[in-house]
């Protein structure tokens, strides 16, 4: 396997970490823009944690607090604006992976002129984008060390994905206590969403060297976590530490792109609502059965890797997954959201197996077609 990394993002980590580097912070500029959602930065601490570090710095700053759950477009390019027009010289973004993918859009509209929104998508821009400053406050996407930003299209309400170097943070503060009262949903599906990320990592064909060696970093301990929570438990806080660790471990799978079952539950979000960890993992229980049949060493070696079997797993994971019954589609919606799956989606192609718009058809109906 070839061992390819960029990662250019300063990751700082641990209790207080904003607070203790807020130096870091001035070499950045002296005005910033805050981009949160309405309340979760500042219920678990974080905002008033960077806010003492910018005011510490003496560091102007702005708050951006319009980002709602699968971000708009349109709600990016507002925050872009706002802080072209308070002067900022950086982005700061506090929040789950709403919030933190949102910024990422917003620091490109912050600096180039589209001509229309959507231009945003073709993953090439005239100007660099304002530097970001990430500070995660939920323990899933992983978005802190990624440069993938999925926003949701005004236009088409379905996600698409900006994928650019460029997105890649200045730096990334991941401060554990900030997950620690986390709702219980919340915390299933970000923990369902890390777990997708270093399952779809391992069994893609794409995986390298480096994406393996975070995969085996993160699996057990993600399912250490997923065990807890299907047996009903309150997380401890080191149980907490170790969720949010790991998510940024399943971030660094992330790197080499994930598979079908992102792609299939974007419907299940864009549609219907359902979250976005809680969307993927439907699929990825079919995923972890596909590849014992197409792919079994990996397989084997991925049950030995969380210290499980097929039949354990399969069920942690179906406890978990809640999904109303009434969440379902007509053939007719089914043909109209799915018509951009392709056989040669590497979605598709990156699986092991031959995984086809038809396998995902069938799947999707399967389970959801009413």
């Amino acid at each position: 396997m070839d061992f390819n990394l960029y990662m250019p993002v300063r990751v700082i980590t641990g209790k207080n970490c904003v607070s203790e580097n807020s130096s870091r912070l001035a070499s950045l500029g002296t005005c910033c823009l805050l981009i949160t959602g309405k309340h979760g930065a500042k219920d678990c601490g974080a905002l008033a944690d960077v806010t003492a570090a910018l005011e510490r710095e003496n560091i102007r700053y702005e708050i951006f607090d319009e980002i709602a759950p699968n971000p708009l477009l349109s709600a990016c390019y507002r925050a872009g604006k706002a802080a072209k027009n308070c002067g900022a010289a950086f982005i700061v973004a506090i929040g789950g992976g709403s919030v933190l993918d949102a910024a990422k859009a917003a620091a490109i509209y912050a600096t180039n002129d589209f001509f229309d929104m959507e231009e945003i998508y073709q993953n090439s821009y005239p100007a660099a984008p304002l530097p970001l400053v990430l500070v995660g406050t939920t323990a899933g996407t992983g978005s802190e060390v990624s440069k993938v930003a999925v926003i949701t299209n005004d236009a088409t309400m379905q996600k698409q994905s900006i994928n650019n170097d460029a997105c890649y943070a200045a730096i990334a503060f991941g401060d554990p206590k900030y997950t620690y009262n986390t709702p219980r949903a919340i915390t299933v599906s970000t923990a369902l969403d890390a777990f997708a990320h270093a399952i779809e990592g391992w069994f893609s064909k794409k995986r390298t060297t480096v994406a393996e060696l975070f995969a085996v970093k993160c699996m057990r301990d993600i399912f250490e976590v997923l065990k807890h929570l299907a047996a009903g438990e309150e997380l401890s806080e080191a149980l907490r530490d170790q969720m949010y660790y790991c998510s940024l471990y399943a971030g660094m799978v992330l790197s080499i792109g994930t598979l079908y079952p992102h792609l299939m539950g974007y419907t299940l979000t864009d549609h219907r609502g359902v979250p976005h960890g809680q969307a993927c993992a439907v699929f990825d229980m079919h995923l972890i059965e596909w590849s014992e049949r197409y792919a079994p060493e990996q397989a084997q070696a991925f049950f030995r890797l969380v210290g499980s079997d097929a039949k354990e797993v399969l069920a942690v994971m179906d406890a978990l997954i809640d999904i109303p019954e009434e969440v379902c589609f007509t053939r007719e919606e089914i043909e109209r959201y799915t018509k951009n799956w392709t056989d040669d989606n590497p979605k598709f192609t990156s699986v092991y197996g031959k995984f086809t718009r038809k396998s995902a058809l069938k799947l999707f109906c399967s389970l959801f077609e009413e």
